[in-house]
């Protein structure tokens, strides 16, 4: 079993840190903390994490 956390930390790999280098004097931790911001501005998306399966034990 996952905890949300871990597939928030998975979406933000994945669709972004990971698919573009950092730009020259940008730091890791702005570029994620940006990425958390935008996330935290999508309640949809904040959501399916919770509904996802592997953390459906969350719900029962």
């Amino acid at each position: 079993d996952l905890n949300p956390d871990e597939l928030v930390w998975s979406y933000t790999k994945r669709t972004g840190v990971a698919r573009s280098p950092l730009r020259s004097g940008e730091k890791l931790a702005d570029r994620v903390h940006a990425q958390l911001s935008g996330i935290k501005l999508r309640p949809d998306l904040v959501r399916s994490f919770f509904g996802h399966p592997s953390v459906a034990y969350i719900s029962d």
